[in-house]
């Protein structure tokens, strides 16, 4: 298990980089703070979305100190609903580049996502992955 340095959000550059490098057809890979936000830009499609959905500590140890941390992202697929026909290969190629690929703090683990949402003539296929690694707090 990896251990945390500089960056807690490390995760979201990385990735940016592996869908930018391994999904050639992606028009556009953006980060964003939230759902609500994805949907209100204006859409280049078709377009991935990395978003940090939060993270959940385990247990700690040594009066906290040192614990473990599981951090789940989001990577949203956005496309245009008329050539929706492109969103199953999309999906196929971005679960390929994705599946256990090993970032700075962890491997990417898969985990169920929340359902697809349709809105304004576009489409949105959420994945969900998480990461697991180890925090410690700065030694005195």
């Amino acid at each position: 298990m990896m251990e945390l340095t500089d960056d807690y959000l490390a995760a979201e550059s990385e990735l940016v980089a592996l869908l930018e490098d391994n999904v050639g057809e992606l028009r556009k890979v953006y980060t964003s703070v939230d759902l609500a936000e994805l949907k209100q830009r204006s859409q280049v499609t078709p377009a991935a979305h990395v978003i940090y959905w939060g993270d959940t500590p385990a247990l700690a140890a040594q009066g906290g100190a040192t614990g473990h941390v599981t951090q789940t992202w989001m990577v949203v697929l956005a496309v245009n609903l008329r050539k929706k026909d492109d969103a199953g290969p999309l999906l196929a190629q971005m679960i390929k580049t994705l599946a256990g690929y090993h970032l700075t703090l962890g491997n990417l683990v898969r985990q169920a996502a929340p359902k697809p949402t349709f809105n304004a003539g576009f489409g949105y296929y959420p994945l969900a992955y998480e990461i697991k690694f180890r925090t410690k707090g700065a030694k005195p």
